[in-house]
């Protein structure tokens, strides 16, 4: 019974080290840019590095192992954000990745948003928003009117439930202006086939299929068989009438993360409440239009682009082998993106 105490103490102890050094950094970076540390925000980077923390431990990790200028970034995004990983449901998660630096990994943290964490970037954040409303989940078999216009005058949507199916086909998102006109924002299922897209050609920025021993030490040659082989699923991506065909489809499966196929409806729900919440305007600080920008998929995807080229000499010797390229850094994924 002492011993667990003395254990609890240990890593109470331990996570109120890390919380204060990185909240502390955190601080000083809203300092650096002229925003405001405000309670909330505070609260948003103790919980994030709270949920950090037990992250890493769970898993066997050791923080000591962890980069600190990625905690740091991480906190950042969730403090900038106000988006708390101890709200319910979940505005935000976790999950570790590997990367491998020369001829070792690492592992980092990156950051998610998933529940209600949209909805709270458009409340804390969109133009002249003054309550946003629970979202309309419209399945395949309801009725629905779109809204329509007339000069400046808005007519509402309709949507009668019919209970026939359980496949959501859009969302749509009541929101309350301050001038006291409403807004819907609408999201239809076929969008979600943008994000799985992004999701995939994610997942095979470092795909060599076998053909290099990775995507740094990829000769000329072997960079032309490895991209005919990425167009390959692509040309099969593109040809898919639906997101659930894109799921489907079998050249394409080996690279799609458990959560798409363990849960799609899930996924795809989450997706089509991001992209609603996405066309509406926000008015952002500097350090939080950085973090959005920062999770988004397609952003991540050409950054690691640019560091495969900005890491690669191509050099091809007599016998046309790949040298081994000085300063590699590989991104290769451990965890998958959670359902809701």
């Amino acid at each position: 019974m002492a011993e667990q105490k003395e254990n609890k103490n240990e890593i109470t102890t331990a996570l109120s080290q890390w919380s204060t050094a990185i909240t502390n950094l955190v601080s000083r970076d809203f300092e650096d840019v002229g925003v405001r540390f405000d309670d909330y925000a505070k609260t948003c980077a103790v919980n994030a590095m709270t949920g950090i923390y037990h992250l890493v431990t769970t898993s066997g990790a050791d923080m000591k192992n962890i980069d600190r200028s990625n905690l740091r970034e991480v906190v950042a995004q969730a403090a900038s954000l106000k988006l708390n990983t101890n709200a319910v449901p979940r505005e935000c998660y976790f999950q570790l990745r590997n990367k491998k630096v020369g001829n070792s990994y690492v592992k980092v943290v990156e950051m998610g948003i998933e529940g209600n964490g949209n909805d709270a970037l458009l409340r804390n954040f969109g133009v002249n928003v003054k309550q946003v409303y629970p979202f309309w989940e419209v399945k395949e078999g309801d009725e629905f009117v779109y809204p329509k216009r007339k000069g400046m005058t808005l007519t509402p949507p309709e949507w009668e439930e019919k209970g026939l199916s359980s496949k959501t086909v859009r969302i749509v998102y009541p929101v309350l202006l301050t001038d006291g006109t409403e807004q819907y924002l609408i999201s239809e299922r076929d969008s979600v086939k943008v994000n799985l897209f992004a999701h995939i050609r994610n997942n095979l920025m470092n795909e060599t299929f076998g053909i290099a021993e990775s995507a740094y030490k990829a000769n000329a040659k072997q960079k032309e068989q490895i991209k005919a082989k990425k167009e390959e699923i692509y040309d099969a991506l593109r040809k898919c009438e639906t997101v659930d065909d894109m799921l489907d489809c079998e050249i394409a499966r080996p690279y799609i993360s458990p959560a798409w196929l363990d849960t799609p409806e899930s996924m795809i729900i989450r997706k089509m409440r991001n992209n609603a919440m996405r066309k509406f305007p926000k008015d952002m600080n500097r350090l939080a239009n950085q973090s959005l920008l920062e999770m988004d998929e397609t952003y991540k995807a050409r950054k690691e682009e640019e560091a495969i080229e900005a890491n690669s000499v191509e050099f091809v010797p007599e016998d046309d082998e790949a040298v081994v390229v000085e300063g590699e850094v590989v991104v290769e994924s451990s965890g998958e993106e959670t359902a809701e």
